[in-house]
C-alpha cells in the first residue's frame, strides 16, 4: 500500500492509539501499537485497506487474513470480530476504512454508463478484492491529503470518484454495482439485515424474512449466505451475543437477565454459545 515514506508522513498528521474521525467524509483509520481485539463491531458497507501489519476478521464461522496485498469489500452491515496479533511502536497496526457512498457511486454509473466486467472470481459478496497499482496510487493520495487540510474539501471527493470508478470497472465491478441497483439480490438482503437488527431478540422465521425480500425461501437463503458468509440464524445470534457482551461487560447486568433480554430462553444455553462464540463464559467478563 503506502511506501515506508508514504508511511511516516501519514503517522506525522493523524493520531496514535484510537480510531481517528477524518475530515474525509466517510473515512475512518486506526492506529494501535499494541496488540487488540474487537468483538462487537458492526461493519457497515465500506472499503478497508490494511496499512500496516495484518488483521484476522471472524464472520461466522468464516475466517479472513488481510494485510496490504487485499481489501476487504463489505456491501451490508455485517457484524464482525477480529484480532490484531502483533503491534508495536516501531511497527504500529494501521487501517483504513471508507463509507461507501451510494450516492456517489450511482452518479458515476448514470455519468459514466460503466459496465463492470463481469468477471466474478468469487461467488460471495463480501472477500478478499486484490488491491491494483490503481487502487494504490488513489488511496496513497486521499490519505496524504491529511499533510494539507485545506485541500481535502475540493480533492477528497474528485479522488474517491477515481477510487470507485476503479472498483466499478474491475474485476468485482458487479458487486459494487449491485449495491445501487433497485431489486437488486444486494439490497434485497442488506433489507434483510436492517431488520434483523431492529428486531433482533424476537423470534424471526427464515420465511418471514424471505418474504420480506419478495425471495423464495432457497433463493434468500443462498443469497443471504454468499453476501453475509453467514446463514440468518448465525446472523441474529452474533447479533444477540454481541448485544449481551455490551450488557454484561459495560452495564454489569445480571446474567440470567441479559440471556431473556436477548431472546435466548434458557441461561444455560445462552451461556453455552456465549463461551463457544467469544472464548469465555458470561461470569468471565462479568467479574
Amino acid at each position: 500500500m503506502l511506501s515506508n515514506k508514504g508511511l511516516q508522513r501519514l503517522l506525522q498528521v493523524i493520531p496514535h492509539n484510537e480510531l481517528y474521525t477524518s475530515a474525509i467524509k466517510g473515512l475512518f483509520i486506526r492506529h494501535s501499537d499494541t496488540p487488540f481485539q474487537y468483538e462487537s463491531v458492526i461493519q457497515e458497507p465500506s472499503i478497508c485497506v490494511v496499512l500496516r501489519g495484518e488483521r484476522t476478521i471472524q464472520l461466522g464461522e468464516q475466517c479472513y487474513q488481510f494485510d496490504h496485498r487485499h481489501f476487504m469489500f463489505c456491501p451490508v452491515n455485517i457484524p464482525t470480530r477480529g484480532e490484531i496479533k502483533q503491534a508495536t511502536k516501531e511497527d504500529p497496526f494501521l487501517v483504513v476504512s471508507m463509507k461507501i457512498d451510494l450516492s456517489m457511486v450511482s452518479k458515476i454509473l448514470l455519468e459514466q454508463q460503466i459496465l463492470p466486467s463481469g468477471e466474478q472470481q468469487n461467488s460471495q459478496s463480501f472477500g478478499q478484492w486484490s488491491l491494483n497499482e490503481e487502487l494504490e496510487n488513489a488511496f496513497t493520495r486521499l490519505l496524504l491529503l491529511h499533510e494539507n487540510p485545506k485541500d481535502i474539501a475540493f480533492l477528497a471527493p474528485l479522488i474517491q470518484q477515481e477510487i470507485y470508478y476503479r472498483l466499478l470497472t474491475g474485476e468485482q465491478g458487479e458487486k459494487l454495482k449491485q449495491m445501487v441497483s433497485f431489486g437488486s439480490h444486494t439490497q434485497k438482503i442488506a433489507k434483510a439485515t436492517d431488520y434483523l437488527r431492529e428486531h433482533f431478540a424476537e423470534t424471526v422465521t427464515v420465511e418471514t424474512l424471505a418474504d420480506l425480500c419478495g425471495m423464495s425461501l432457497s433463493g434468500f437463503h443462498s443469497h443471504f449466505k454468499k453476501i453475509t458468509t453467514m446463514s440468518p440464524l448465525q446472523y441474529q445470534k452474533s447479533l444477540r451475543l454481541m448485544e449481551s457482551k455490551r450488557l454484561i461487560s459495560q452495564e454489569k447486568m445480571p446474567i440470567a437477565n441479559v440471556a431473556f433480554q436477548v431472546g435466548y430462553e434458557s441461561p444455560s444455553q445462552f451461556s453455552r454459545e456465549y463461551k463457544r462464540y467469544f472464548g469465555v463464559s458470561p461470569s468471565g467478563d462479568l467479574n
